[in-house]
């Protein structure tokens, strides 16, 4: 059964169409300054609205603050965090980046009834890393030009960075309350005492306080809300908060344990090249299964094409690289594997790998300005 916090997200998620403290493991998110002085009331009179706020204060466009936040942040090096808390469960999102959006980390953890998941993701723009732990289990994924299965706030999936932003701002009817003073920035302060319009059948109350910046950066979120669904009445608390200045370290230790496999395709498109471009070493006697397609399309080779399966005869250390080649055959094409870089008979226009070697999913796509 889904769990009642992940119902209430995805709920709001299907509603506004209509209108992670995680693990860092090697990401050090730290501010500049730890020292966070207590909020002071300001005048309640507001100099400057922040985008997507009406002149009668109220706030009516959530996308225009949304794409002010955004754009304020994308190169700056930040770290947003969201809790939620409900009876028997609470779950933490957690997204990191450094002075550019790309590589970024994310995570998610979820405590229900005293039983943990974790999920944790690491993408640099083309190739990501991931990995899960639960029921004392640890897996892992690694993919390229695709993140499949991957919810730890991947591609601002319904669970993404935005989404997480634009749920309250939509659940909640908010309006100028004056402003608060924190640590020597002024921030205009939001609130909301009542549900969207949009959103009465969802949910039962709502209250919620938005600090954001008259450029509008949203530094926090705090909200209550009440929620019935199965039949079933829960009241939640949701925390927001954005750290700015944050240090990046890198990607987490966990990725140097993996094969970081890529592929691409070389001789003029007469070979598949699949390479171990660091961490550890993919084991012998491997197998993938292997999608091609002769020709640069729209969609994905991962399925729906011409197929075969190869197997690796030696150890795949950082930094080597085996090639496939394809030739036509009777009734489908054959596939051989060569330690050596040669060209065979077809010319590869698309191509993908999946195989799963001990507790390591991969699936690499090639790059297609299509795709």
């Amino acid at each position: 059964m889904q769990s009642p916090l992940r119902r209430a997200a995805l709920t709001v998620c299907v509603a506004l169409l209509m209108v992670s403290a995680g693990c860092t493991d090697g990401i050090v998110p730290t501010p500049t300054d730890n020292t966070t002085q207590p909020d002071t009331e300001a005048p309640t009179t507001v100099d400057q609205y922040p985008p997507g706020v009406a002149s009668n204060g109220t706030l009516t466009n959530g996308t225009a603050l949304l794409d002010a936040h955004f754009d304020a942040t994308a190169n700056e090096s930040i770290a947003l965090t969201q809790t939620l808390t409900g009876q028997n469960e609470s779950v933490t999102y957690r997204y990191v980046h450094g002075a550019s959006p790309k590589p970024y980390y994310s995570s998610f953890n979820r405590t229900t009834d005293g039983d943990q998941l974790t999920e944790e993701f690491y993408w640099v723009g083309s190739n990501g890393y991931y990995r899960v732990t639960f029921d004392e289990q640890t897996r892992y994924s690694v993919f390229q030009n695709s993140t499949a299965g991957v919810t730890a706030w991947t591609h601002d999936s319904p669970f993404g960075p935005r989404s997480t932003l634009r749920s309250p701002l939509g659940v909640g009817n908010y309006s100028v309350n004056g402003t608060v003073e924190r640590d020597g920035q002024t921030f205009v302060r939001l609130t909301a005492t009542d549900v969207s319009q949009a959103l009465n059948e969802f949910w039962e109350a709502y209250e919620g306080t938005v600090l954001v910046t008259a450029e509008g950066v949203i530094y926090d979120i705090d909200s209550t809300f009440v929620q019935n669904t199965d039949n079933t009445t829960e009241t939640v608390e949701e925390s927001i908060s954005l750290t700015t200045n944050v240090e990046w370290s890198g990607p987490p230790s966990w990725v140097a344990d993996v094969a970081q496999l890529s592929i691409s395709t070389v001789e003029s498109g007469k070979a598949l090249e699949i390479r171990n471009t660091g961490g550890g070493a993919l084991p012998a006697n491997a197998s993938f299964n292997v999608y091609i397609s002769n020709e640069t399309r729209w969609g994905s080779p991962i399925s729906g094409h011409p197929e075969g399966t190869i197997t690796t005869d030696a150890r795949l250390e950082p930094g080597d690289a085996v090639y496939v080649t394809v030739s036509p055959g009777e009734d489908s094409p054959s596939f051989a594997l060569h330690d050596d870089r040669v060209g065979g008979e077809f010319t590869i226009g698309e191509a993908g790998i999946m195989g799963t070697h001990e507790n390591v999913f991969y699936r690499l796509q090639t790059d297609s300005k299509y795709s």
